[in-house]
């Protein structure tokens, strides 16, 4: 070996022993990095497998089953969704409409669910108050289902028919809660027209929206 390689061996060597306690320190905190995300991991799993637990039981026990779901709603998960949508269907069966209107809104304006989740949640409630307004005869619900409307996504081409449909019905709660004129309303007959004229819409909704159409006109 010649000095050249002999005294690049040696600065290697110097260069580890004077800067030991540096390496010592790095490996140190890459290792406690990689600890503290596989336990933060491991007990991710075990909080979400826990709740899981504790949704599954919640439903299958009638016992206290409001308020055990409100406290898994709490988390942050999916099982604090599911208990919210939970949660809905129990107060729209007793026709506790605010209460479940509320839940609605915060499930739409959570930043932890995406497009296609919030459009489907979206369409729920607005068909939720249509029938909530026509049962309390109330038009205070309608506001909130325009806002819920709005959150079909265009993007979303299976949601089209859906959402001009709900169009068209919040239209129709209105006029029926209001006893307005349907025949002489010309945005009715506007979103009718284009509900009938438009290829994104199914043959379905077109149907349902003609018959209430015709059962408006000669009712």
């Amino acid at each position: 070996m010649n000095n050249k390689n002999l005294s690049f061996i040696q600065s290697f060597q110097n260069l580890i022993i004077n800067n030991f306690r540096n390496i010592i320190i790095i490996i140190g905190v890459i290792v406690i990095l990689l600890v503290s995300s596989q336990l933060y991991i491991f007990i991710k799993n075990s909080e979400l497998k826990e709740n899981s637990i504790k949704f599954f039981n919640t439903i299958d026990n009638e016992t206290d089953l409001v308020s055990n779901l409100q406290n898994l709603s709490n988390e942050k998960n999916i099982y604090s969704v599911l208990s919210k949508l939970k949660l809905i269907e129990i107060n729209n069966k007793n026709n506790n409409y605010d209460v479940s209107n509320e839940l609605y809104k915060e499930l739409i304006t959570s930043k932890d669910l995406n497009n296609l989740y919030k459009t489907a949640i979206a369409t729920n409630a607005s068909y939720a108050l249509i029938n909530a307004s026509y049962s309390e005869n109330t038009n205070r619900f309608l506001d909130d289902i325009s806002m819920y409307i709005s959150y079909i996504s265009d993007e979303l081409e299976g949601y089209a028919s859906i959402k001009n449909e709900l169009e068209y019905l919040k239209l129709i709660t209105e006029i029926d809660i209001n006893n307005l004129d349907y025949e002489n309303n010309d945005k009715a007959l506007e979103l009718y027209n284009k509900v009938l004229n438009s290829s994104l819409i199914s043959s379905s909704a077109k149907e349902r929206v003609k018959k209430i159409h015709e059962f408006q006109l000669y009712k």
